[in-house]
């Protein structure tokens, strides 16, 4: 069973709170730290295989952090292939249920092909909600994009066709759990994707516990990615014709995803937040 944190050097007390955590839910499983580049480090440079300034991409240039999420993603999927074995990709300030720890063993264990996410964010989703399960949840393939990669398994296969694939111009979230990247002027995987509902684990900085009188430690709250609020920056968004260009594909998705909701069979489909595990609860 493959277990992989995403965790920066100068986060500890992350670490000791997962591996902690890890210990209890799924016991004597040993978790192997991915690669993590501190973009802190004054040597820092963007790896060779990023290039800024595409215009097939969603995202015209990428911050510092959002670089190295997906370096850190990506080396998980590798080691994931090379095992040949399932993995669980976890970043380092996720709540659990009590529950998360079989459900992803079950996963790891007879989990369908392509990506499954155990975690979730409270943005509204069209997914099918058909495929009940023996094991107390339900796998419910994403139809719309569904942001957030904090945990997640995924199949060698899979892995191993993103490790030799997947190219660094958008986040790791959209990378990931976009279904439809051709209509966002972006490129993507074509593997199946999956929520877990009622999902098993979210970040700390979305969601919490059910019950108050659990505490969360502020190291969990607070984000490491020091330069998210760059995204905005001209920078980042742009010449006028790309940004132009990106709107109005952004118009023709909003449109497209309306239609699909409207017209989706309330039997076979569900459109809304996902729904949280009873322990946890959305802030």
């Amino acid at each position: 069973m493959n277990v992989f944190l995403i965790n920066l050097d100068r986060a500890p007390d992350r670490r000791a709170h997962m591996l902690s955590e890890l210990s209890r839910l799924l016991p004597g499983i040993e978790v192997q730290r991915a690669l993590c580049v501190d973009i802190k480090a004054p040597d820092w440079t963007p790896p060779a295989e990023f290039t800024p300034g595409r215009w097939m991409s969603d995202r015209w240039d990428l911050p510092a952090s959002d670089i190295e999420i997906f370096r850190s993603h990506m080396d998980c999927w590798k080691r994931i292939a090379a095992s040949g074995q399932p993995g669980l990709v976890l970043e380092d300030d996720l709540l659990f249920s009590d529950d998360f720890g079989r459900i992803a063993s079950e996963l790891m264990a007879n989990g369908p092909k392509g990506i499954v996410r155990l975690d979730a964010v409270s943005t509204p989703m069209l997914r099918r909600a058909d495929t009940a399960t023996d094991g107390g949840y339900q796998l419910n393939q994403i139809k719309t994009l569904a942001p957030s990669a904090a945990a997640y398994v995924v199949d060698p296969d899979t892995a191993a066709d993103m490790a030799a694939t997947a190219r660094i111009e958008r986040t790791v979230d959209d990378y990931l759990f976009d279904p439809d990247p051709a209509a966002r002027g972006a490129r993507g995987h074509t593997h199946p994707i999956y929520q877990i509902e009622p999902a098993a684990a979210v970040q700390a900085q979305f969601g919490s516990y059910a019950d108050s009188s659990r505490d969360i430690p502020d190291f969990l709250k607070a984000t490491k990615r020091t330069d998210v609020r760059t995204r905005k920056d001209r920078q980042f968004s742009g010449p006028l014709l790309y940004r132009l260009r990106k709107e109005i594909l952004r118009m023709r998705h909003r449109k497209k995803a309306a239609a699909e909701i409207k017209k989706a069979d309330q039997s076979k489909y569900r459109w809304g937040r996902p729904d949280l595990n009873k322990q946890l609860r959305w802030d």
